[in-house]
């Protein structure tokens, strides 16, 4: 991720891409948080602070994102 472009805008990755897909096509729930992550600037969050490493490895808080979209799969 390093010498690259800024992560905002369009999704590249395509393994995101194709589980997106998936999803969709078989009607399966996706806990989507990279949709999330993406957005972090409409929150007021720069996604760099959620990094313990300032690359690619969320903090407590980032995880705390991964688990809270993955919750909320599971209504009580």
């Amino acid at each position: 991720m390093m010498n690259k472009p800024h992560p905002r805008g369009d999704e590249t990755r395509p393994t995101v891409t194709l589980l997106r897909a998936i999803a969709n096509e078989h009607h399966v729930a996706l806990a989507d948080t990279s949709n999330r992550w993406a957005h972090l600037d409409a929150e007021g969050l720069s996604y760099i602070t959620l990094l313990v490493n300032g690359i690619n490895h969320p903090d407590d808080r980032g995880h705390r994102m991964f688990a809270d979209d993955l919750l909320a799969l599971f209504p009580r």
